[in-house]
């Protein structure tokens, strides 16, 4: 047993070892190839998200990226894009992404079969859990969230106290725990970010068919039996998961900066004891359920892409972000940055509360029936808004760019998302999405060996993660503003690594996942219990 330890610890080397990001192989390709164009915005392009990479370097998963995003986007009735449309001429049409299923949809009480859950495809309700930050499930332990909170603020006032990168700060074992993505994060408006999560059909049927929505099946994966993904082909059962982060307007939201985004509605649930209502005629249901007008400014994809290297599929990671989270450029006059002020000085206490990627909520995280709907009570029981998080991207800061994009690579990344931002421009002259942009892609660079990695504990994955060379930092601000003081992986690859499988032994070393924390969520058929031993809800 211990020498197949051994050898797991040496393929889990080896392989962070070859994971790359933009970082090398974008300084190894030099910079912007001026003949690369975006394909025309036409659905025979994309129809599909594509199979295989141009070539293995960080500009062709940069098109690899663009590509899946515009697929995903496209305007879609029941999960099929609309032959008639263009990607840009129908900004009210909902997107095929949103029709795949949900995790709330896919892993039910129980263990259940999650072909007996009936539901609309589209018209989503969001269960919107603040004590959970950002997420959905049911409420936990509100005194560990809460120390978690107190905890999560210590860290990255000790990571801005440093002027460190969260990586080269020593870490304790209480901070190796940490839930920062179990914070919610406020935009300037004083609005919750709201964020949701979906896998295509293809991955949903994978659970199905194999039954690993049940954890008493998943549990049967061990060192001798891996768990993975089949991803053979595009159209029959590459895996995709999306996770998305929506902004709420409210009545000071003007329609020029509403023009600026992908708009829909969502209907939140809200439970009532976290819904704080202002009005004679309070309603009484639990859940509370309140429609919201929302604005994209996150947009996360994993996709195991089939044919990556050599017919062996890998998983590909991208993030993208409205224009407008961090900074303004020729928007309309007025226009404030979505997550940032500008104006903040975190070194003048008379210019707000300014401390970046500082978790300013306060417990409890409640939702009021009037904008701005983030707030919290006074221990005298008033009601007191939630403070707007100042949000940066810690990878542009001075002391963190030492294994970060040379300018002329950032330039080259700039240079194609603009080429694709100026086609969507000339699919319609408004469209939606010339506001939007690639932030970085990551990838496996040698997926064979994935298939190599067999159960480790989860501080063993997390400190072998920190040897060899690392991907590069890579955050979507709207969604892990706060992790990127994460102490247990500064990336998608850092993060996801150490993504496991339930257990209903609740021993504690687990098998790994195939990089999807989605099957944890997993419940158990086994005397109506979960796979950590609790009752199910």
């Amino acid at each position: 047993m211990k020498i197949i330890r051994f050898l797991s610890l040496v393929c889990l080397v080896t392989i962070i070892s070859v994971f790359s990001g933009f970082v090398a192989s974008y300084r190894a390709m030099g910079v912007f190839d001026s003949r690369y164009l975006p394909p025309p915005i036409k659905l025979e392009n994309f129809k599909e998200p594509p199979q295989i990479p141009l070539s293995n370097n960080a500009f062709a998963f940069a098109d690899i990226a663009w590509r899946t995003f515009v697929t995903l986007n496209w305007p879609a009735n029941d999960a099929r894009p609309l032959e008639e449309l263009a990607l840009g001429q129908a900004p009210l049409a909902p997107r095929v992404w949103e029709f795949y299923r949900t995790p709330e949809e896919v892993f039910l009480a129980n263990g259940e079969n999650p072909l007996l859950n009936i539901s609309n495809p589209f018209a989503r309700t969001l269960k919107l859990d603040l004590i959970k930050g950002q997420g959905a499930g049911s409420p936990e332990n509100n005194v560990e969230l809460r120390k978690n909170l107190q905890n999560s603020r210590a860290w990255i006032e000790k990571v801005i106290k440093s002027k460190e990168c969260p990586a080269k700060i020593e870490v304790s074992d209480e901070e190796k725990n940490l839930l920062l993505n179990n914070i919610p994060i406020v935009d300037r408006q004083g609005n919750y970010i709201i964020v949701e999560s979906h896998l295509n059909p293809n991955e949903f049927k994978q659970i199905v068919d194999n039954e690993w929505y049940n954890a008493s099946k998943l549990a049967e994966y061990n060192e001798k039996k891996n768990f993975q993904f089949k991803s053979t082909n595009s159209s029959i059962d590459a895996p995709i998961e999306v996770k998305a982060a929506w902004r709420v307007f409210d009545e000071s939201s003007s329609p020029e900066e509403k023009a600026r985004y992908y708009t829909t509605k969502r209907v939140l649930a809200i439970s009532a004891e976290q819904y704080v209502c202002t009005t004679d005629n309070c309603r009484t249901d639990d859940p509370v359920l309140e429609e919201v007008e929302v604005g994209l400014i996150g947009f996360h994809i994993a996709y195991k892409i089939p044919k990556q290297q050599s017919s062996t599929p890998g998983w590909v990671w991208a993030t993208f972000e409205q224009v407008d989270n961090l900074k303004v450029d020729n928007g309309p006059l007025g226009l404030k940055p979505t997550l940032s002020n500008p104006d903040c000085d975190p070194n003048d206490p008379n210019k707000g509360s300014c401390l970046p990627n500082y978790p300013y909520v306060e417990w409890p995280f409640l939702w009021r029936d009037r904008s701005p709907h983030a707030v919290t009570l006074t221990q005298d029981g008033k009601i007191k808004p939630q403070i707007p998080t100042q949000a940066v991207r810690l990878s542009e800061q001075r002391n963190c760019r030492s294994n970060q994009l040379s300018d002329s690579v950032k330039k080259s990344l700039q240079q194609q998302n603009e080429n694709w931002q100026k086609k969507f421009q000339n699919v319609a002259r408004n469209s939606v999405w010339q506001y939007y942009q690639l932030v970085g892609t990551q990838w496996v660079q040698n997926p064979p060996t994935v298939s190599q990695l067999t159960s480790l504990t989860s501080d063993r994955l997390i400190s072998n993660s920190r040897t060899g060379t690392t991907p590069g930092p890579l955050f979507n601000v709207a969604m892990e503003a706060y992790s990127q003081t994460q102490v247990n992986g500064d990336s998608c690859i850092g993060c996801h690594v150490t993504a496991t499988l339930p257990s209903s032994s609740g021993t504690s070393e687990k098998a790994m996942s195939d990089f999807s924390f989605l099957l944890q969520r997993a419940k158990s058929s086994r005397n109506n219990v979960s796979s950590d031993g609790k009752p199910n809800s």
